[in-house]
């Protein structure tokens, strides 16, 4: 039941005022899951332990015992703040016990703690974009190994984020990797209004009935082609991309290498055993050492629903790109920075509650103005009223 920190990289002072959702509070949030426990007995609602748990989170704990005491020093004003009951004798605002906490959090239906946080996003949208505005989102799984247990299967979450921003719309637990395709719709299902979205993913996720169901809810989809559809693979590999220019070309240098990325797009030719799809693209990416020795190279064919009109090279490659984002921007930080990875709480729903509440963290400090989540959770740390202000509470 112990988890180990693991330090980020430096960042950037806030920019913001508030991670608040248009009116939407937090509180309403987490009264929407029911309640696991009997009512006889009660002395603290669940809704104040999510606050105390999803605060700690923000703050930086990586560990229970690193929620525990989080939970335990928070001052008075942070227990007004969410609602905490007086004591009928002394009249001192007061905490639940961490274990009452712990053991009430193991009983809830992830499901329901799931859809609430994504209900609290998706109304978060649009005021971050404009109405006509093509947003990106990437799905994309995540094992947390710490989960692991004696036969080496460990719990699997899939998840779709907000490409651009880096924000976390809505997640979900699968059986396994597996499984994630049967996971997609369900996933999506949680965001409410999905239009004007184009949905990235990996090759596992290029599945006719996807695209089907996508552009029934008014969505794009742009997706790699491989070996799970291989004729659809042959037919694109078959095409004359050496008389095709290259519509756009990025150059990244860091981490000791340098990275040449293109990308060629064409019209979807007839014929084409997919739905929906108005153009064709074929990515190259090489990547050489400083001194230009070339080190690698990978070519990624794709398709999407999106036209030309819609979105031209340049465009694409933005889609494309976004979804690789996922792994660096949501889960390399809840490993890394909030500790997922060598976290070993594992009792019922809590590992999945917990992972989305770094989630959820992540985006409320991002939103705060962050652009470094190490030095987020630090700033956090500096006042117990600060993730109190990143989530958006009264203070």
């Amino acid at each position: 039941m112990t988890c180990e920190a693991a330090a980020g990289d430096p960042g950037q002072e806030p920019a913001g005022e508030s991670g608040g959702a248009g009116g939407t509070d937090l509180l309403q949030v987490w009264a929407q899951v029911p309640d696991p426990r009997d009512r006889r007995g009660r002395r603290h609602s669940l809704t104040v332990m999510f606050a105390l748990v999803q605060a700690a989170i923000v703050s930086g704990a990586t560990t229970w015992a690193a929620v525990r005491h989080w939970i335990t020093v928070a001052p008075e004003q942070v227990l007004q703040s969410v609602g905490a009951r007086r004591n009928a004798r002394t009249g001192v605002l007061e905490a639940p016990h961490p274990d009452t906490v712990y053991r009430t959090l193991t009983g809830v239906d992830p499901a329901q703690v799931d859809a609430a946080y994504a209900r609290y996003r998706a109304a978060q949208v649009p005021d971050l974009y404009d109405d006509d505005e093509l947003i990106g989102l990437t799905v994309d799984g995540k094992t947390q190994r710490g989960t692991a247990t004696g036969d080496g299967r460990a719990r699997h979450r899939l998840g779709a984020m907000l490409a651009a921003d880096a924000i976390t719309l809505a997640q979900l637990d699968v059986d396994g990797k597996s499984n994630e395709i049967t996971a997609f719709v369900p996933l999506l299902d949680q965001i409410g209004d999905i239009a004007n979205m184009v949905i990235s993913a990996d090759m596992m996720h290029t599945q006719r009935d996807h695209a089907r169901y996508l552009r029934r809810r008014g969505t794009h989809f742009v997706f790699p082609v491989g070996g799970n559809q291989p004729a659809l693979f042959d037919r694109l590999d078959q095409l004359a991309w050496t008389d095709v220019p290259s519509g756009w070309t990025t150059y990244d240098r860091g981490h000791g290498r340098q990275e040449i990325r293109t990308i060629q797009v064409m019209p979807a030719p007839g014929g084409l055993k997919f739905p929906h799809v108005k153009q064709v693209f074929l990515v190259e990416r090489h990547f050489y050492g400083l001194d230009g020795e070339h080190l690698s190279g990978q070519a990624v064919l794709g398709v999407t629903s999106l036209t030309a009109a819609q979105a031209d090279a340049r465009r694409l490659a933005g889609f494309v790109r976004g979804e690789w984002s996922i792994e660096n921007r949501d889960h390399y930080i809840r490993d890394v920075t909030l500790g997922e990875d060598r976290c070993r709480v594992r009792a019922g729903a809590l590992p999945s509650v917990l992972a989305v509440m770094r989630s959820h963290a992540i985006g409320a400090l991002r939103l705060l103005g962050f652009t470094n989540i190490a030095e987020a959770t630090r700033w956090a740390r500096d006042d117990f009223t600060h993730p109190l202000i990143a989530l958006g509470l009264n203070i």
